[in-house]
């Protein structure tokens, strides 16, 4: 008598373990930055654990709300990667879902921050940057001075992860339904 035994791999949402890794990477990854060019050059970038080394860019800047609240958004990035990664096992689609949600609304507070912080930084300074992304540039006489600020690459990675995030939830509910 011979007994036939099938060998089952486990079910792991791939999808899911692709975007929590997006959301890993981008926490090591500048999220936004201001680049000054023309007699000189100046980068100043914002990871979401710190800023920059001299966060006054001209006397009425100050992103200090940023540098102040940056960490919150990467404790929230944490928790979606922690999620994502827990959701790829079937029985926990639903901190896959929660996980979506947070990794939506990380990068809209970002943009929030950044819109806050760079409208409140202007003061009354009439030489100052508008909005969270942008290109601004100044003639004096022969010389030409060139700024440019918006998001990094660990913002949009962020955002690659939330997306990614949102197929594996389609994933899950298409290959992975728990047999009963």
């Amino acid at each position: 008598m011979t007994t036939e035994t099938s060998m089952e791999f486990p079910r792991i949402n791939f999808v899911a373990l692709l975007a929590g890794a997006l959301f890993l990477i981008s926490l090591f990854l500048y999220w936004w930055g201001l680049d000054a060019t023309g007699s000189f050059t100046s980068s100043h970038r914002w990871s979401l654990w710190s800023g920059p080394v001299n966060p006054t860019i001209t006397p009425g800047q100050s992103f200090q709300t940023l540098v102040t609240y940056s960490p919150i958004i990467g404790a929230l990035t944490l928790a979606s990667t922690i999620l994502a990664l827990v959701g790829t096992i079937p029985k926990a689609h639903r901190l896959l879902s929660l996980g979506v949600v947070v990794s939506i609304l990380t990068p809209i507070i970002y943009a929030v921050l950044v819109n806050f912080s760079v409208s409140n930084g202007c003061g009354s300074s009439s030489n100052c940057i508008t909005g969270p992304f942008g290109t601004e540039t100044t003639n004096v006489g022969f010389f030409s001075f060139t700024r440019t600020w918006g998001f990094q690459p660990g913002f949009y990675i962020e955002i690659g992860g939330a997306i990614l995030a949102l197929i594996a939830i389609g994933f899950h509910r298409t290959f992975l339904v728990a047999k009963k």
